[in-house]
């Protein structure tokens, strides 16, 4: 058997045992042409023993991210608020807030250096893309021409899926207090920010389509807004009431700029015995989703209170960060230039991020000035990616790639990967704009 399935996968491409565009007449029939012109030309691939090494350390930096609420800010919701940036806006609302368990789902963003991979952002939370490609993955492997080299690799796909529906039966577990099975219809209210749905529903829909069609028992997914789910009095609105989930797609950013934020914390925030349903997670929970979590797990008082192994997983998975204010001496961030990105702690798709590798002296030094008059952002260490193989966009020429991976992870761990490529290493990926999207696929390794 080949060790390699890239390097196999490549030469079963100049031999014409497999087609060059696998991917992308895959993507036409599943996913629709949107995704097949995105469709990058191959199969990618990740070591299932590789990425149990590396999901054990991932498990250790959830459990400490979950801990930081009670080391830093002594369980107090407000507190915590405070560290890692919430809007002020919405601020005066987290002291009469309950802080919530961290619950591990989401898509982390990775790099691999060629060693491991290396944890850029843990994409805690429900609103995270990817997981509406999951058709992809099966039927890349019921396609004729891929199912013997499918079979001579090992390969297999995970579902992430699954685990958000595994996540909804929870709740639903949860909220009724046993482990009876649920019966009847589940209904999932898909909650976008006020007024997002004008660019986000086509975007957001496929995922509907997918938990609808992946549910082993009858279930609708249906889009709606924030001011959607009441009425101008503020009782929930009819078509809630017989809502069995609503799955939050906005985050405490987005939620900061509702036309009425505080009015809006309220109504997502309801008394016991309301007849909201309840909600995948709720919006406090991206406390602990703020990138500045990956800067607080660095602090001494933090690790002080990590044993030598916690400390020892962190530094395996996680570039150093640091979290950039007015007391933050930027000498060292300016001469590294070429080895740090400065990213907002609470902006999503790549909005506000600087590499500096990719600027000059001038607007670097510009960038860490505002970040440390402004706070909310913190400083990265550059993790190098390791070359993909791959075909150019001729689909003959050999050339190299650059990966960002999603790892998507949910209450029982791992549960799927996706990938997005681009031709010049160290680029910022910007939801997928600039970017060709890859299927991948597991092997067990030599």
């Amino acid at each position: 058997m080949p060790r390699d399935p890239a390097t196999d996968y490549l030469r079963a491409v100049r031999e014409g045992e497999l087609p060059p565009d696998l991917p992308a007449r895959t993507a036409g029939r599943v996913l629709g042409p949107d995704i097949e012109a995105q469709s990058f030309h191959r199969v990618m691939f990740v070591d299932e023993r590789e990425l149990a090494s590396f999901y054990a350390d991932f498990t250790v930096l959830l459990d400490v991210v979950g801990r930081l609420p009670h080391l830093l800010a002594g369980g107090s919701t407000a507190a915590f608020g405070a560290l890692t940036d919430v809007p002020a806006v919405l601020r005066p609302m987290l002291a009469g807030t309950e802080l919530p368990a961290l619950v591990p789902y989401g898509r982390a963003d990775l790099i691999h250096d060629g060693t491991r991979f290396k944890v850029l952002e843990l994409g805690l939370s429900p609103a995270v893309g990817a997981a509406e490609r999951t058709p992809w993955l099966p039927a890349i492997m019921q396609d004729p021409a891929f199912r013997s080299f499918a079979e001579r690799h090992g390969l297999r796909h995970p579902d992430p899926i699954a685990a958000l529906l595994d996540l909804l039966r929870t709740m639903e577990t949860t909220r009724t207090g046993h482990d009876a099975e649920p019966t009847g219809q589940a209904e999932v209210l898909m909650v976008e920010a006020t007024g997002a749905l004008a660019e986000w529903a086509d975007d957001w829909r496929p995922l509907g389509e997918c938990l609808e069609a992946y549910s082993d028992r009858p279930l609708r997914a249906r889009l709606a807004e924030v001011a959607d789910l009441h009425e101008p009095d503020g009782t929930v609105a009819d078509h809630v009431a017989g809502v069995t989930h609503l799955l939050r797609l906005f985050n405490l950013t987005e939620l900061a700029e509702e036309p009425d934020p505080v009015l809006a914390w309220e109504r997502l925030h309801p008394a016991p015995g309301s007849a909201m349903p309840p909600m995948v997670t709720s919006p406090v929970h991206d406390l602990y989703n703020s990138k500045a979590c990956l800067a607080l797990v660095w602090l001494p008082e933090v690790q002080d209170a990590l044993t030598d192994g916690e400390r020892a997983a962190l530094r395996r998975i996680l570039p150093e960060t640091t979290y950039v204010d007015a007391a933050t001496d930027l000498t060292g961030f300016v001469r590294d230039r070429a080895h740090t990105i400065l990213k907002p702690t609470t902006l999503a798709r790549g909005e506000g991020t600087v590499a500096g590798w990719t600027v000059d002296d001038g607007t670097w030094r510009a960038a860490l000035a505002s970040a440390a008059e402004n706070g909310r952002h913190i400083a990265q260490r550059r993790v190098v990616q390791r070359a993909e193989p791959g075909f150019d966009t001729d689909g003959v020429t050999e050339r190299d790639w650059y990966a960002v991976w999603g790892m998507h992870y949910g209450p029982k761990g791992f549960t799927g990967f996706s990938c997005r490529l681009t031709t010049v290493p160290g680029a910022v990926v910007r939801g997928i704009t600039n970017v060709l999207l890859a299927p991948v696929l597991l092997h067990p390794g030599a």
